[in-house]
């Protein structure tokens, strides 16, 4: 009777605090929706207050009054090339140095290591020189190498951990068959590892979707911004409209969204450690 009046109690506990950090997450989504209906005057004479009338001026005002569609397209483009550049070069990596175990991966981790150490922010001016003279500056690409540079040691580690967790009979199986190291990657390796790549994928895709700081550090062209850049736009030197730069912000994470609503069960499952084992 105790066990389960002390168990009622913890749950309780847990609900309480569960509860309450849902709506901390919750309520600034539903502040910016509702507030996106207001005019700019209405959302200045009370920033809580909830709309008098439902005003879709602010979504039109944002769509016409931005390119949205541009820098949706240039996230897109530069979201994908890092993506990929960072699955392929993980997943590699990481079975590299899962399965073959080489003499000088002590020194391997140590530098991925200390790579994820380096904050971004440090490496901007060496980047920037080395990027103009590579013709790369004020491009997609050269958002792209830097970012999946900066992205693949962790992903690196992902990677390499769920490769640990495989049996090596898997592996031998395909050697005493007389399959080359390819073919065993290929055809036994590859296909498992789908649920930690498509994790590692998922992951890095938000990752590059809200990065800030490259794009508005290598580009300079407006016509190449990014979406978390453009919608500094929507930010004026003396008045902002805030309505309108709500409803931008929601349209920029509409794509994060939907990627969730398809993928739901995938991210719950690799967010629960689905990534390791399906």
């Amino acid at each position: 009777m105790s066990a389960v009046r002390r168990w009622n109690r913890t749950s309780t506990v847990v609900l309480i605090l569960l509860t309450l950090h849902v709506l901390m997450v919750i309520f600034p989504f539903v502040w910016m929706i509702y507030s996106t209906f207001k005019t700019n005057k209405e959302f200045m004479r009370s920033v809580w207050s909830l709309p008098t009338s439902l005003n879709f001026d602010a979504y039109s005002g944002a769509w016409s009054g931005g390119a949205l569609g541009g820098y949706a397209v240039n996230s897109l483009i530069i979201m994908a090339g890092a993506t990929i550049i960072t699955v392929l070069v993980s997943t590699l990596a990481g079975y590299a140095l899962a399965i073959y175990r080489p003499r000088w991966m002590p020194a391997v981790e140590l530098s991925l290591t200390a790579a994820m150490a380096i904050p971004a922010y440090v490496a901007l001016v060496p980047l920037v020189v080395m990027l103009r003279t590579a013709g790369l500056l004020d491009t997609h690409l050269g958002v792209i190498l830097p970012t999946a540079a900066f992205n693949v040691p962790v992903s690196i580690f992902i990677m390499q951990a769920f490769f640990n967790t495989l049996p090596r009979e898997l592996f031998d199986a395909g050697r005493v068959d007389g399959a080359s190291e390819w073919m065993i990657f290929r055809v036994v390796a590859l296909p498992i590892a789908r649920p930690a790549m498509f994790t590692v994928g998922i992951v890095n895709m938000i990752w590059v979707w809200n990065d800030f700081l490259f794009p508005v550090v290598f580009i300079n062209n407006p016509a190449r911004k990014t979406l978390p850049v453009g919608l500094t736009d929507f930010v004026g030197e003396h008045v902002t409209n805030y309505p309108v730069m709500l409803a931008a912000i929601l349209m920029a994470a509409i794509a994060p969204l939907i990627l969730f609503i398809f993928f739901e069960r995938q991210i719950t499952a690799a967010l629960i450690g689905g990534a390791v084992k399906e």
